[in-house]
Protein backbone atom coordinates (compact mmCIF):
# COMPACT_ATOMS: atom_id res chain seq x y z
CA UNK A 1 0.00 0.00 0.00
CA UNK A 2 1.52 3.20 -0.97
CA UNK A 3 1.91 6.81 1.44
CA UNK A 4 -1.22 7.98 -0.27
CA UNK A 5 -3.39 5.09 0.34
CA UNK A 6 -2.43 5.15 3.63
CA UNK A 7 -2.97 8.86 4.07
CA UNK A 8 -6.20 8.50 2.01
CA UNK A 9 -7.52 5.59 4.89
CA UNK A 10 -6.11 7.73 7.51
CA UNK A 11 -8.44 10.75 6.49
CA UNK A 12 -11.49 8.89 5.58
CA UNK A 13 -14.48 9.69 8.08
CA UNK A 14 -12.31 11.59 10.01
CA UNK A 15 -12.82 15.59 10.51
CA UNK A 16 -10.23 17.94 9.45
CA UNK A 17 -8.15 19.57 12.35
CA UNK A 18 -6.24 22.15 13.10
CA UNK A 19 -2.73 21.86 13.23
CA UNK A 20 -0.73 24.48 15.33
CA UNK A 21 1.64 26.81 13.64
CA UNK A 22 4.53 28.78 14.56
CA UNK A 23 4.25 31.90 12.28
CA UNK A 24 7.35 33.60 11.12
CA UNK A 25 7.64 37.18 11.69
CA UNK A 26 5.48 39.38 9.48
CA UNK A 27 8.15 41.95 8.01
CA UNK A 28 10.24 39.12 7.18
CA UNK A 29 7.23 37.70 4.84
CA UNK A 30 6.47 41.44 4.03
CA UNK A 31 9.91 41.89 2.58
CA UNK A 32 10.00 38.87 0.26
CA UNK A 33 6.33 39.38 -0.98
CA UNK A 34 7.66 42.83 -1.83
CA UNK A 35 11.13 41.53 -3.44
CA UNK A 36 8.86 39.33 -5.27
CA UNK A 37 6.47 42.32 -6.47
CA UNK A 38 3.66 40.45 -4.21
CA UNK A 39 1.52 40.72 -1.47
CA UNK A 40 0.99 38.85 1.68
CA UNK A 41 -2.91 36.74 2.30
CA UNK A 42 -3.12 36.58 5.93
CA UNK A 43 -5.08 33.26 6.49
CA UNK A 44 -6.25 31.82 10.27
CA UNK A 45 -3.79 29.12 9.62
CA UNK A 46 -1.12 31.37 9.19
CA UNK A 47 0.74 33.84 5.93
CA UNK A 48 0.77 32.81 1.94
CA UNK A 49 3.30 35.16 -0.46
CA UNK A 50 0.44 35.74 -3.61
CA UNK A 51 2.49 36.68 -6.22
CA UNK A 52 0.16 37.56 -9.67
CA UNK A 53 1.36 38.46 -13.31
CA UNK A 54 -0.83 39.02 -16.66
CA UNK A 55 -0.05 37.84 -19.98
CA UNK A 56 -1.85 40.22 -22.46
CA UNK A 57 -2.72 39.32 -26.02
CA UNK A 58 -0.27 41.20 -28.13
CA UNK A 59 2.35 39.34 -25.87
CA UNK A 60 4.53 37.28 -27.10
CA UNK A 61 5.57 33.73 -25.70
CA UNK A 62 8.69 32.71 -28.14
CA UNK A 63 6.93 33.16 -31.69
CA UNK A 64 3.40 32.77 -30.35
CA UNK A 65 1.10 35.32 -29.87
CA UNK A 66 -1.46 35.36 -26.59
CA UNK A 67 -3.78 36.04 -28.01
CA UNK A 68 -4.05 33.44 -30.44
CA UNK A 69 -3.64 30.64 -27.85
CA UNK A 70 -6.47 32.40 -25.72
CA UNK A 71 -8.78 32.04 -28.90
CA UNK A 72 -7.82 28.62 -29.85
CA UNK A 73 -8.47 27.05 -26.07
CA UNK A 74 -11.68 29.10 -26.21
CA UNK A 75 -12.73 28.39 -29.77
CA UNK A 76 -12.02 24.62 -30.17
CA UNK A 77 -14.34 22.85 -27.97
CA UNK A 78 -14.83 19.95 -30.18
CA UNK A 79 -10.51 19.19 -30.19
CA UNK A 80 -10.94 19.26 -26.98
CA UNK A 81 -13.62 16.76 -26.34
CA UNK A 82 -11.76 14.37 -28.57
CA UNK A 83 -8.33 14.69 -26.58
CA UNK A 84 -11.01 13.49 -23.41
CA UNK A 85 -12.06 11.15 -25.61
CA UNK A 86 -8.34 9.61 -26.12
CA UNK A 87 -7.33 9.86 -22.70
CA UNK A 88 -11.04 9.14 -20.86
CA UNK A 89 -12.05 11.36 -18.32
CA UNK A 90 -15.05 13.56 -17.00
CA UNK A 91 -16.33 16.52 -19.30
CA UNK A 92 -13.86 19.13 -19.30
CA UNK A 93 -16.08 22.38 -18.43
CA UNK A 94 -14.49 25.87 -18.01
CA UNK A 95 -12.83 27.77 -16.97
CA UNK A 96 -9.63 25.51 -17.45
CA UNK A 97 -7.36 25.88 -14.85
CA UNK A 98 -3.38 25.15 -15.69
CA UNK A 99 -1.40 23.84 -12.57
CA UNK A 100 2.00 23.69 -12.05
CA UNK A 101 4.32 22.97 -8.71
CA UNK A 102 7.38 23.71 -7.80
CA UNK A 103 8.60 21.42 -5.14
CA UNK A 104 11.16 21.02 -2.59
CA UNK A 105 12.66 17.00 -4.04
CA UNK A 106 11.40 15.50 -7.44
CA UNK A 107 9.24 12.54 -4.85
CA UNK A 108 5.44 12.54 -4.49
CA UNK A 109 6.27 10.72 -0.67
CA UNK A 110 5.11 12.37 2.38
CA UNK A 111 8.33 14.59 2.96
CA UNK A 112 7.92 16.65 -0.27
CA UNK A 113 6.49 19.77 0.02
CA UNK A 114 4.68 21.93 -2.72
CA UNK A 115 6.52 25.22 -1.72
CA UNK A 116 4.97 27.08 -4.95
CA UNK A 117 1.64 26.44 -6.29
CA UNK A 118 1.36 28.01 -9.59
CA UNK A 119 -1.83 28.46 -11.28
CA UNK A 120 -2.72 30.37 -15.03
CA UNK A 121 -6.24 30.85 -15.99
CA UNK A 122 -7.43 32.67 -19.24
CA UNK A 123 -9.30 35.96 -18.23
CA UNK A 124 -10.53 37.92 -21.36
CA UNK A 125 -7.83 38.44 -23.34
CA UNK A 126 -5.32 37.66 -21.19
CA UNK A 127 -3.57 34.69 -19.27
CA UNK A 128 -3.45 35.16 -15.50
CA UNK A 129 -0.78 33.67 -13.69
CA UNK A 130 -1.61 33.43 -9.74
CA UNK A 131 1.66 31.91 -7.80
CA UNK A 132 1.19 30.97 -3.91
CA UNK A 133 4.32 31.15 -2.22
CA UNK A 134 5.21 28.75 1.42
CA UNK A 135 7.15 31.57 3.38
CA UNK A 136 8.48 28.75 5.38
CA UNK A 137 7.07 25.40 6.40
CA UNK A 138 4.55 25.79 9.21
CA UNK A 139 2.15 27.79 6.48
CA UNK A 140 1.63 24.42 4.14
CA UNK A 141 -2.46 24.86 5.18
CA UNK A 142 -2.86 27.98 4.35
CA UNK A 143 -1.07 27.50 0.88
CA UNK A 144 -3.26 24.25 0.67
CA UNK A 145 -6.35 26.72 2.07
CA UNK A 146 -5.35 29.38 -1.03
CA UNK A 147 -5.47 26.87 -3.27
CA UNK A 148 -8.58 25.17 -2.45
CA UNK A 149 -10.18 28.71 -2.54
CA UNK A 150 -9.12 29.45 -6.15
CA UNK A 151 -9.70 25.90 -7.51
CA UNK A 152 -13.52 26.23 -6.81
CA UNK A 153 -13.63 28.58 -8.99
CA UNK A 154 -12.98 26.64 -12.00
CA UNK A 155 -14.20 23.59 -14.00
CA UNK A 156 -11.37 21.29 -15.43
CA UNK A 157 -7.43 21.06 -14.55
CA UNK A 158 -4.82 20.82 -17.26
CA UNK A 159 -1.01 19.73 -16.41
CA UNK A 160 1.53 18.48 -17.38
CA UNK A 161 2.96 14.86 -15.90
CA UNK A 162 0.35 15.97 -13.42
CA UNK A 163 -1.31 12.71 -13.22
CA UNK A 164 1.87 11.20 -11.83
CA UNK A 165 3.80 14.37 -9.96
CA UNK A 166 1.41 17.39 -9.31
CA UNK A 167 -2.05 15.89 -8.44
CA UNK A 168 -0.68 13.11 -6.31
CA UNK A 169 1.44 15.06 -4.37
CA UNK A 170 -0.82 18.17 -3.74
CA UNK A 171 -3.54 15.03 -2.65
CA UNK A 172 -0.82 13.87 -0.09
CA UNK A 173 -0.36 17.00 1.75
CA UNK A 174 -4.09 17.76 1.87
CA UNK A 175 -4.19 14.26 3.31
CA UNK A 176 -1.24 15.17 5.30
CA UNK A 177 -3.15 17.80 7.56
CA UNK A 178 -6.16 15.74 7.78
CA UNK A 179 -8.08 18.66 4.91
CA UNK A 180 -10.68 16.87 2.19
CA UNK A 181 -8.58 16.87 -1.26
CA UNK A 182 -10.66 20.03 -3.42
CA UNK A 183 -9.59 18.46 -6.76
CA UNK A 184 -10.69 14.93 -6.15
CA UNK A 185 -13.64 14.91 -8.29
CA UNK A 186 -12.55 17.98 -10.99
CA UNK A 187 -12.23 16.50 -14.14
CA UNK A 188 -8.13 16.31 -14.72
CA UNK A 189 -6.16 16.43 -18.63
CA UNK A 190 -2.65 15.66 -18.09
CA UNK A 191 -1.23 17.20 -21.45
CA UNK A 192 1.77 14.82 -21.25
CA UNK A 193 -0.11 12.06 -22.79
CA UNK A 194 -1.55 13.62 -25.71
CA UNK A 195 1.87 15.71 -26.35
CA UNK A 196 3.70 12.11 -26.65
CA UNK A 197 1.68 11.11 -28.33
CA UNK A 198 1.92 14.11 -31.44
CA UNK A 199 5.41 14.41 -30.78
CA UNK A 200 7.48 11.47 -29.59
CA UNK A 201 10.25 10.57 -32.13
CA UNK A 202 10.21 13.36 -34.14
CA UNK A 203 13.39 14.83 -35.80
CA UNK A 204 16.27 15.93 -32.84
CA UNK A 205 16.61 19.49 -33.89
CA UNK A 206 19.98 21.11 -33.57
CA UNK A 207 21.62 22.25 -30.30
CA UNK A 208 23.56 21.47 -27.03
CA UNK A 209 20.38 19.59 -25.44
CA UNK A 210 20.78 15.81 -25.41
CA UNK A 211 17.68 15.28 -24.60
CA UNK A 212 16.30 17.26 -27.60
CA UNK A 213 14.14 15.05 -29.12
CA UNK A 214 11.92 14.59 -25.43
CA UNK A 215 8.85 15.35 -24.47
CA UNK A 216 9.44 17.39 -21.77
CA UNK A 217 7.93 20.99 -21.56
CA UNK A 218 10.75 22.92 -22.19
CA UNK A 219 12.18 20.92 -25.69
CA UNK A 220 8.35 21.20 -26.83
CA UNK A 221 8.53 24.65 -26.17
CA UNK A 222 11.36 25.48 -28.09
CA UNK A 223 10.18 23.07 -30.93
CA UNK A 224 6.24 24.38 -30.66
CA UNK A 225 6.49 28.31 -29.66
CA UNK A 226 10.08 29.53 -30.52
CA UNK A 227 10.90 30.11 -27.00
CA UNK A 228 14.71 30.06 -25.64
CA UNK A 229 14.88 30.73 -22.23
CA UNK A 230 17.70 33.46 -21.15
CA UNK A 231 18.97 32.89 -17.80
CA UNK A 232 16.81 30.35 -16.74
CA UNK A 233 17.11 28.37 -13.60
CA UNK A 234 17.84 24.37 -13.44
CA UNK A 235 14.96 22.22 -12.13
CA UNK A 236 17.75 20.29 -10.17
CA UNK A 237 18.74 23.95 -8.24
CA UNK A 238 14.94 24.88 -8.04
CA UNK A 239 15.09 23.12 -3.90
CA UNK A 240 17.95 24.65 -2.38
CA UNK A 241 16.87 28.42 -3.30
CA UNK A 242 13.89 27.44 -1.34
CA UNK A 243 15.97 26.20 1.31
CA UNK A 244 18.48 29.26 1.37
CA UNK A 245 15.07 31.64 1.50
CA UNK A 246 13.58 29.56 4.52
CA UNK A 247 17.29 29.94 6.29
CA UNK A 248 17.70 33.45 5.48
CA UNK A 249 15.33 35.21 4.58
CA UNK A 250 16.27 36.64 1.48
CA UNK A 251 14.02 36.21 -1.41
CA UNK A 252 15.70 37.31 -4.08
CA UNK A 253 16.81 33.98 -5.48
CA UNK A 254 13.53 33.13 -5.81
CA UNK A 255 12.31 35.37 -8.47
CA UNK A 256 14.18 33.24 -11.06
CA UNK A 257 12.30 30.25 -9.53
CA UNK A 258 8.69 31.96 -9.77
CA UNK A 259 9.54 32.96 -13.27
CA UNK A 260 10.63 29.74 -14.33
CA UNK A 261 7.03 28.29 -13.06
CA UNK A 262 4.97 31.17 -14.80
CA UNK A 263 6.64 30.45 -17.87
CA UNK A 264 5.82 26.66 -17.70
CA UNK A 265 2.04 27.27 -17.25
CA UNK A 266 1.82 29.47 -20.58
CA UNK A 267 4.28 27.22 -22.59
CA UNK A 268 1.60 24.61 -20.97
CA UNK A 269 -1.23 26.48 -22.89
CA UNK A 270 0.94 27.13 -25.95
CA UNK A 271 1.16 23.27 -26.13
CA UNK A 272 -2.22 22.54 -25.61
CA UNK A 273 -3.28 25.31 -28.24
CA UNK A 274 -1.29 23.66 -30.60
CA UNK A 275 -2.53 19.87 -29.95
CA UNK A 276 -6.07 21.06 -30.26
CA UNK A 277 -5.12 22.88 -33.51
CA UNK A 278 -3.60 19.82 -34.84
CA UNK A 279 -6.93 17.73 -33.94
CA UNK A 280 -9.27 20.29 -35.38
CA UNK A 281 -8.13 21.44 -38.15
CA UNK A 282 -6.24 17.94 -39.34
CA UNK A 283 -3.19 16.85 -41.35
CA UNK A 284 -3.23 19.70 -43.35
CA UNK A 285 -2.20 21.81 -41.03
CA UNK A 286 1.12 19.88 -40.78
CA UNK A 287 4.36 19.95 -43.13
CA UNK A 288 6.05 16.72 -40.86
CA UNK A 289 5.33 13.41 -41.24
CA UNK A 290 6.31 12.71 -37.46
CA UNK A 291 3.43 14.98 -36.39
CA UNK A 292 1.35 13.49 -39.36
CA UNK A 293 2.11 10.29 -37.88
CA UNK A 294 1.31 11.11 -34.18
CA UNK A 295 -1.76 13.08 -35.41
CA UNK A 296 -3.26 9.46 -36.73
CA UNK A 297 -2.44 7.91 -33.40
CA UNK A 298 -4.40 10.40 -31.12
CA UNK A 299 -7.48 10.04 -34.09
CA UNK A 300 -7.04 6.28 -33.60
CA UNK A 301 -6.94 6.41 -29.81
CA UNK A 302 -10.13 8.52 -30.08
CA UNK A 303 -11.88 6.37 -32.32
CA UNK A 304 -12.21 8.59 -35.40
CA UNK A 305 -11.13 6.08 -37.64
CA UNK A 306 -11.62 7.94 -40.49
CA UNK A 307 -9.66 11.16 -39.44
CA UNK A 308 -6.92 8.44 -38.62
CA UNK A 309 -6.36 7.31 -41.89
CA UNK A 310 -6.25 11.22 -43.59
CA UNK A 311 -3.78 11.54 -41.63
CA UNK A 312 -1.53 8.26 -42.40
CA UNK A 313 -2.17 8.75 -46.38
CA UNK A 314 -0.67 12.61 -45.16
CA UNK A 315 2.10 11.44 -43.70
CA UNK A 316 2.90 8.48 -45.97
CA UNK A 317 3.15 11.25 -48.80
CA UNK A 318 5.23 13.68 -46.97
CA UNK A 319 7.94 10.76 -45.97
CA UNK A 320 7.64 9.84 -49.87
CA UNK A 321 8.78 13.49 -50.57
CA UNK A 322 11.02 13.83 -47.90
CA UNK A 323 12.49 10.75 -48.88
CA UNK A 324 14.97 9.96 -45.41
CA UNK A 325 11.99 9.06 -43.14
CA UNK A 326 11.73 4.79 -43.47
CA UNK A 327 10.84 4.59 -40.10
CA UNK A 328 8.21 6.70 -40.50
CA UNK A 329 6.99 5.70 -43.47
CA UNK A 330 6.76 1.95 -42.70
CA UNK A 331 4.79 2.41 -39.28
CA UNK A 332 2.25 4.74 -41.40
CA UNK A 333 1.65 2.03 -43.86
CA UNK A 334 1.46 -0.77 -41.38
CA UNK A 335 -1.21 1.47 -39.79
CA UNK A 336 -2.53 2.03 -42.59
CA UNK A 337 -3.48 -1.07 -43.03
CA UNK A 338 -4.97 -2.35 -40.03
CA UNK A 339 -7.73 0.30 -40.01
CA UNK A 340 -8.55 -0.91 -43.30
CA UNK A 341 -8.55 -4.62 -42.57
CA UNK A 342 -10.58 -3.42 -39.41
CA UNK A 343 -12.92 -1.93 -41.70
CA UNK A 344 -13.32 -4.86 -43.85
CA UNK A 345 -11.38 -3.09 -46.45
CA UNK A 346 -8.90 -6.78 -47.38
CA UNK A 347 -8.15 -5.74 -50.70
CA UNK A 348 -7.09 -1.76 -49.88
CA UNK A 349 -5.31 -3.29 -46.62
CA UNK A 350 -3.44 -5.40 -49.09
CA UNK A 351 -2.28 -2.35 -51.26
CA UNK A 352 -0.95 -1.11 -47.86
CA UNK A 353 0.79 -4.63 -46.95
CA UNK A 354 1.94 -4.92 -50.93
CA UNK A 355 3.46 -1.41 -50.34
CA UNK A 356 5.18 -1.67 -46.99
CA UNK A 357 6.42 -5.18 -47.94
CA UNK A 358 9.07 -3.42 -50.98
CA UNK A 359 9.61 -0.66 -48.67
CA UNK A 360 13.32 0.56 -49.19
CA UNK A 361 14.94 0.39 -45.64
CA UNK A 362 12.17 -0.88 -43.87
CA UNK A 363 12.98 -2.86 -40.21
CA UNK A 364 13.11 -6.65 -41.30
CA UNK A 365 10.02 -7.16 -38.36
CA UNK A 366 7.82 -4.53 -40.23
CA UNK A 367 8.97 -6.56 -43.67
CA UNK A 368 7.82 -9.55 -42.81
CA UNK A 369 4.62 -8.88 -41.12
CA UNK A 370 3.44 -7.34 -44.38
CA UNK A 371 4.45 -10.73 -45.85
CA UNK A 372 2.61 -12.78 -43.64
CA UNK A 373 -0.17 -10.22 -44.00
CA UNK A 374 -0.30 -10.81 -47.66
CA UNK A 375 0.05 -14.62 -47.49
CA UNK A 376 -2.93 -14.89 -45.47
CA UNK A 377 -4.89 -12.12 -48.32
CA UNK A 378 -3.57 -14.50 -51.12
CA UNK A 379 -4.97 -17.86 -49.30
CA UNK A 380 -8.03 -16.51 -48.14
CA UNK A 381 -9.37 -13.82 -50.27
CA UNK A 382 -7.22 -13.82 -54.33
CA UNK A 383 -7.10 -17.52 -54.01
CA UNK A 384 -3.47 -16.80 -55.41
CA UNK A 385 -2.11 -20.36 -53.72
CA UNK A 386 1.40 -19.81 -55.91
CA UNK A 387 1.79 -16.12 -54.51
CA UNK A 388 0.93 -17.06 -50.81
CA UNK A 389 3.57 -20.06 -50.97
CA UNK A 390 6.32 -17.40 -51.87
CA UNK A 391 5.78 -15.47 -49.70
CA UNK A 392 5.46 -17.60 -46.80
CA UNK A 393 9.23 -18.92 -48.30
CA UNK A 394 10.40 -15.23 -47.86
CA UNK A 395 9.53 -15.30 -44.20
CA UNK A 396 11.12 -18.49 -43.69
CA UNK A 397 14.21 -17.52 -45.24
CA UNK A 398 14.43 -15.22 -42.04
CA UNK A 399 16.01 -16.82 -39.09
CA UNK A 400 12.46 -17.48 -37.21
CA UNK A 401 11.69 -18.85 -34.10
CA UNK A 402 9.27 -20.40 -31.64
CA UNK A 403 5.76 -20.07 -32.28
CA UNK A 404 6.21 -17.73 -35.64
CA UNK A 405 8.01 -20.30 -37.26
CA UNK A 406 5.76 -23.12 -36.45
CA UNK A 407 2.98 -20.91 -37.26
CA UNK A 408 4.98 -20.08 -40.78
CA UNK A 409 5.30 -23.70 -41.58
CA UNK A 410 2.34 -24.75 -40.51
CA UNK A 411 0.66 -21.85 -42.99
CA UNK A 412 3.30 -23.66 -45.38
CA UNK A 413 1.96 -27.09 -45.23
CA UNK A 414 -1.20 -26.31 -45.96
CA UNK A 415 -0.26 -24.21 -48.92
CA UNK A 416 1.38 -27.78 -50.63
CA UNK A 417 -1.88 -29.92 -49.78
CA UNK A 418 -4.29 -26.67 -50.62
CA UNK A 419 -2.29 -26.81 -53.98
CA UNK A 420 -2.06 -30.62 -54.65
CA UNK A 421 -5.45 -31.13 -54.26
CA UNK A 422 -6.28 -28.06 -56.78
CA UNK A 423 -3.63 -29.68 -59.23
CA UNK A 424 -5.14 -33.12 -58.72
CA UNK A 425 -8.35 -31.73 -59.82
CA UNK A 426 -6.87 -29.99 -62.54
CA UNK A 427 -5.94 -33.42 -64.03
CA UNK A 428 -9.04 -34.81 -63.53
CA UNK A 429 -10.75 -32.05 -64.98
CA UNK A 430 -8.14 -32.56 -68.14
CA UNK A 431 -8.15 -36.42 -68.06
CA UNK A 432 -12.43 -35.96 -68.58
CA UNK A 433 -12.19 -33.51 -71.22
CA UNK A 434 -9.91 -36.25 -72.80
CA UNK A 435 -12.17 -39.02 -72.32
CA UNK A 436 -14.96 -37.10 -73.54
CA UNK A 437 -13.42 -36.04 -76.93
CA UNK A 438 -12.27 -39.72 -77.05
CA UNK A 439 -15.77 -40.93 -77.16
CA UNK A 440 -17.45 -38.46 -79.02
Amino acid sequence: MSTLDRLRGIVQGTKPSAVPIATSSQPDIASAASTLGGSVRERAEGGVIVVDREYRADDLHGCCRIGDIIETLNEERDALAAIARAWPTKALSSPLLFLDLETTGLFTGAGTQAFLVGCAVIDGDAICVRQFLMPGFEHERAVLAELAAFAARHGALVTYNGKTFDVPLIETRFLFHRLPFPLAETPHLDMLHPARRLWRGRPATAGPDPDESSCSLSVLEKHLAGLHRVGDVPGFEIPSRYFQFVRDGDARPLEAVLEHNRLDLVSLAAVMARALTLVSRGPLESSNPHECLGLARLYERAGSHDNAEGALLRCIDLAKRIGSEPDVHADALRRLAWIRRRAGRVHEAAEAWRELAILPRCAGSLRREAKEALAIYHEHRSRDLGEARSLVLDVLKDDLEGNRKAAAEHRLQRLDRKLAVREQGGLVAALDDTLGSGLT
